[in-house]
């Protein structure tokens, strides 16, 4: 860390961190979603998770060259992950058809989590004010680290690379703002393209990922949308 403030035990861990934006948070219902199940929200979403996805670890690319996730545009049989087999189903034949699936999260508070300490361990424990409920755990906790974050208006795009030392099949995207939407559908040119969403790029020589906001008229980026994309990537830790 450049500046901010680190706090270790006697054996050399990490207590508190001021590098770390959310310490209080747990990842959950790791799932491979197959081409054919790729709903929106996954199983087991409560009201406050983040919905966490990233592209299976041997993706089908769109155009050789990306994996776009975000929801898809709604659809009348429901919401879905972008590429799902269910667009087909519902007439959007010209869809990219991501047969190889995604890999999905939800990101949960810690609160409640946390087991209670064993005899004889020893680091900080943050409890609620209710004296069981155990919010922080120096030693048992088991955040994600926040790698990128911020917003997007129309037009705005960001790359990330994450350093060499990441494993590239461990960072997520959260998709609760994301979106693609096309219209109109099936057959003809598609006139309006409203993208927010994250491109993963996992065979480049530096894997990266590419956040887009854009509104696209035929081909033409549209002026005074004010729409914005608040976007997050994270990193598993665990």
């Amino acid at each position: 860390m450049s500046y901010g403030m680190q706090i270790l035990n006697a054996d050399g861990r990490v207590q508190i961190d001021t590098d770390e934006i959310a310490p209080n948070t747990y990842i959950s219902n790791k799932t491979t979603s197959a081409y054919s199940a790729m709903s929106y929200p996954p199983s087991g979403f409560a009201t406050g998770d983040l919905v966490l996805a990233r592209p299976a670890d041997n993706p089908v690319l769109f155009g050789n060259q990306y994996v776009p996730i975000c929801i898809g545009q709604p659809l009348s049989s429901g919401s879905y992950f972008y590429g799902a087999k269910q667009y087909q189903d519902d007439g959007y034949t010209y869809l990219w058809p991501n047969t190889s699936g995604i890999n999905t999260a939800l990101l949960k508070t810690q609160a409640g989590n946390i087991s209670a300490p064993s005899s004889g361990e020893y680091g900080l424990d943050v409890y609620s004010n209710n004296g069981s409920t155990i919010l922080f755990s120096a030693t048992r906790s088991t955040s994600v680290k926040v790698l990128a974050q911020g917003v997007l208006g129309n037009g705005q795009s960001y790359d990330y690379t994450p350093p060499s030392n990441l494993n590239f099949n461990k960072i997520y995207a959260v998709m609760n703002s994301s979106i693609l939407y096309v219209q109109p559908a099936v057959s003809f040119f598609p006139s309006w393209v409203i993208q927010m969403n994250y491109n993963f790029y996992p065979t480049a020589s530096s894997p990266y990922i590419k956040v887009i906001n854009e509104t696209r008229g035929n081909g033409t980026v549209v002026t005074g949308v004010t729409a914005l994309f608040p976007y997050l990537i994270v990193y598993d830790t665990n």
